[in-house]
């Protein structure tokens, strides 16, 4: 019966490496250069489009950058209520906790951003 216990044991064990082995990172599989949840707060995204995400009263990225004409696709992946809103007003979008917002950046200037419900959440949004 210890034979078969041990024999168990290691089959179990080689699995675990083997799967770990064949997990990896998949960082090199995204070419596309979309980010997710995590971002650093100064980290910018340069494409047509971008992603906010909201999360425990921050910005992230805090410094985003959008084509003219691009989409920003912001996540509140925070537990509470949220805006984004750009300092002119021109953008003014609430979001629920869990909710998520396309907002289309078009005739939009470069400027600040916050929210209106936490005034230390700030970020920059600049237009190319």
């Amino acid at each position: 019966m210890h034979r078969r216990w041990i024999g168990a044991l290691a089959a179990v064990f080689a699995l675990s490496l083997l799967g770990a082995a064949c997990g990896g990172d998949d960082t090199d599989a995204d070419q596309g250069g979309s980010t997710t949840g995590g971002d650093t707060a100064s980290e910018t995204e340069d494409v047509g489009g971008a992603d906010l995400t909201i999360a425990d009263f921050f910005f992230s990225p805090k410094d985003l950058t959008v084509s003219d004409g691009g989409t920003i696709t912001v996540f509140n992946n925070g537990e509470t209520s949220h805006t984004f809103t750009t300092d002119d007003g021109a953008i003014d979008e609430t979001l629920g906790a869990g909710e998520e917002v396309e907002v289309e950046i078009s005739g939009v200037e470069s400027q600040d951003f916050h929210c209106r419900f936490h005034s230390q959440m700030t970020g920059t949004l600049t237009v190319q």
